[in-house]
């Protein structure tokens, strides 16, 4: 480790026990105040000399000097009267070098570790452990027939031509109903209640527009019920038109399919 400078400060000096100043005093260096505290002989001057006593200059200053390379902060010196603090006279300079590191106490690094498995950057990937669960949201209270349609747990939205200056598209609500809305060209897509009136809330609704909103050409009821704006067909029917209801219709073709009912 680093040795720290002590010493050749103005107010570094060797001094009697009246105050005065003692030209060229020797003394020694201790890693404590107390009296089992240990002489330090592991020093050296300025120069990188090795020393292992402190001499006073001519006018009473205690020279520059190295501590032990262990990077000591704090010494005790004893010039006859008693052990005396020094503190290194590079710590400002040692502490505006820190604080103006990238990353001192790498804690920055620390985070960007943790952060990597729950949030990650752009173009990052989520290992997610086998029976673990990435991230969950916790959403106001659903009590009532509606619950909370009002916020959203997941929203995408861009800039758009639109008096609010944004579009969204893709959103999931904080009732659970998801919405599918591809930004252009697009089949809207609803799946769950958005929102829900006796039975009749939709389960799963495809619309000309934005997902939700009308018209909507495919609709599956929470009640069961599915219902289509336009011609049903397929294989195994062909061109049939199906009805239901307690009356036939009013005006039949050939391969209309009527289901009687009430």
């Amino acid at each position: 480790m680093a040795r720290n400078l002590f010493g050749g400060t103005a107010s570094d000096v060797a001094e009697d026990i009246d105050g005065a100043r003692v030209p060229g005093a020797v003394g020694t260096v201790w890693d404590g105040p107390s009296e089992e505290a240990t002489q330090i002989v592991d020093l050296t001057d300025a120069d990188g000399v090795p020393i292992i006593q402190l001499v006073a200059d001519e006018r009473g200053f205690v020279p520059s000097f190295y501590g032990p390379a262990d990077d000591t902060e704090r010494l005790w010196v004893d010039f006859g009267v008693g052990k005396i603090a020094l503190v290194s006279v590079t710590v400002g300079d040692r502490l505006k070098v820190h604080m103006q590191a990238a990353d001192p106490h790498q804690d920055r690094a620390y985070t960007d570790e943790r952060l990597s498995n729950y949030v990650p950057r752009s173009g990052a990937s989520i290992d997610v452990g086998k029976g673990s669960t990435w991230t969950g949201f916790t959403v106001a209270d659903l009590e009532g027939s509606n619950g909370d349609t009002g916020g959203y747990v997941f929203k995408l939205e861009t800039t758009g031509k639109t008096p609010a200056g944004y579009q969204e598209f893709t959103r999931l609500k904080n009732n659970g109903t998801l919405m599918l809305d591809s930004n252009g060209s697009h089949v809207p897509l609803l799946i769950g209640q958005y929102e829900t009136v006796g039975a009749d809330g939709s389960a799963l609704a495809v619309s000309r527009g934005r997902a939700g909103t009308d018209p909507v050409v495919f609709r599956v009821r929470s009640d069961g019920r599915v219902e289509a704006a336009g011609d049903i067909s397929a294989s195994n029917i062909g061109n049939a038109r199906i009805y239901s209801g307690p009356s036939a219709p009013a005006s039949p073709q050939a391969g209309d399919v009527w289901v009687k009912y009430g």
